[in-house]
Parts: structure tokens; C-alpha cells; sequence
């Protein structure tokens, strides 16, 4: 149905949940845009949900969902709020949002994510580290957050280090931890990017 090479974690968090025996409910959170990674669980039988502040980004999701004949459930939502009841989702994944949010409005988020989600359910998290080439491209107050101008636009990039993710997700239980190194040529030039992943599990 979609594209999702670019998403490619989401297929060991998709053998994770699919080892669980909660039922097959799950949220994305930043689930917009025009190649919705919800539709690789949507093909796997899960009862998908999105949240989304961006209109545009919603809009894009909802044309993917027209042409590919599927109804992923992506609605305008703020994952610092979510927009639903605690202890409905048995899964939950937030892709690559991270990257672009002040640190404190992801603490937020993170604290919404374990709200949401039932006891037991499972939460895939990524985050960006210093290894990056953005850590080094634009100006460090010491937080790790940095704006890089590209083309005249300023773009956040969150990086964390280790002890700070590992102090954003105490309440859970780490089931799996990865941290890699990307390299991709954009335009003739090789780009680096370096990530934690992370499965979790609400205790």
C-alpha cells in the first residue's frame, strides 16, 4: 500500500506488538502527511488511530487515504494533550516528532503517551543525539536544541543525550534500545544522522 522505507523502525515495533496479546488498538502521534506509516498497522489488522496539529499535514494523510481506500483515523490533535481517554491505546508511536520539539513540550508528550496507554502496552520513542551533523551546523545554548537555517527557514533539532532520554522515560520499562548512525547522500552530499530508539512498556 505505501512506501515506508523511510519509516523502517516502525516494522521492529510492528513485531513487537503483534508478540503482545493486548488487542490490536494503536496511536500515532504526528501521524500526517502524504505517506502515512499508520497504514503499515492498518495492513496488519490493527485499529488505527492519528493525532496531528498541522492542517496541511492532515490533509495530505486524508488524499493517501482516499487514493489507497483505507480510513486511518488521523484527526487535528495535540500530543502534549491527547485528545483521548487514559488507558485506551495498547500501542502507541510517535516517529521522528521528537526532532522538532522544544525538550519541555516533549516531556509533556511522553507523559500523555503513558497516560493513554493501557498497562502493559508498548511506546516506540526516537530521538536524535549529537552524533548528527545538525549538532554542529547551528548555535548551542547548552540544551541541545538548535536552530539550523535552511534555505532563509529556521528549523528546530532537538538532540538529546542518553541520560536525558533516560530520565524522560523512567516510568517505563525499556524493552529495546538501539542507537545508530544514518548516512544518506542528499543532493551529492553525505548527511549524518544519529538516533536512539526505543520500545517501551508501560508498568
Amino acid at each position: 500500500m505505501a512506501n515506508l522505507i523511510n519509516a523502517t523502525p516502525l516494522y521492529n515495533f510492528l513485531k513487537y506488538c503483534n508478540m503482545s496479546s493486548l488487542d490490536k488498538k494503536i496511536l500515532d502521534c504526528g501521524a500526517g502527511g502524504k505517506n502515512p506509516p499508520l497504514s503499515l498497522f492498518y495492513e496488519h489488522g490493527y485499529e488505527v488511530y492519528g493525532i496531528e496539529v498541522c492542517a496541511e499535514q492532515i490533509e495530505r494523510a486524508k488524499a493517501f487515504s482516499e487514493q489507497s481506500k483505507c480510513n486511518l483515523n488521523i484527526m487535528e490533535g495535540d500530543m502534549t494533550a491527547i485528545p483521548f481517554d487514559e488507558n485506551t491505546f495498547s500501542f502507541l508511536y510517535s516517529y521522528n516528532t521528537s526532532v522538532h520539539m522544544k525538550k519541555k513540550s516533549f516531556q509533556s508528550a511522553v507523559s500523555e503517551f503513558h497516560r493513554v496507554l493501557k498497562h502493559g502496552g508498548l511506546c516506540y520513542l526516537n530521538f536524535l543525539n549529537s552524533d548528527c551533523d545538525t549538532f554542529k551546523s547551528g548555535e548551542d545554548n547548552g540544551s541541545g536544541e538548535i536552530k539550523v537555517t535552511e534555505d532563509g527557514v529556521d528549523t528546530l533539532f532537538s538532540h538529546y543525550t542518553l541520560q536525558e532520554v533516560e530520565e524522560l522515560i523512567i516510568r517505563f520499562e525499556v524493552i529495546y534500545e538501539e542507537k545508530k548512525t544514518i548516512k544518506r547522500n542528499i543532493n551529492g552530499e553525505e548527511v549524518r544522522s544519529g538516533y536512539y530508539d526505543f520500545i517501551l512498556k508501560k508498568i
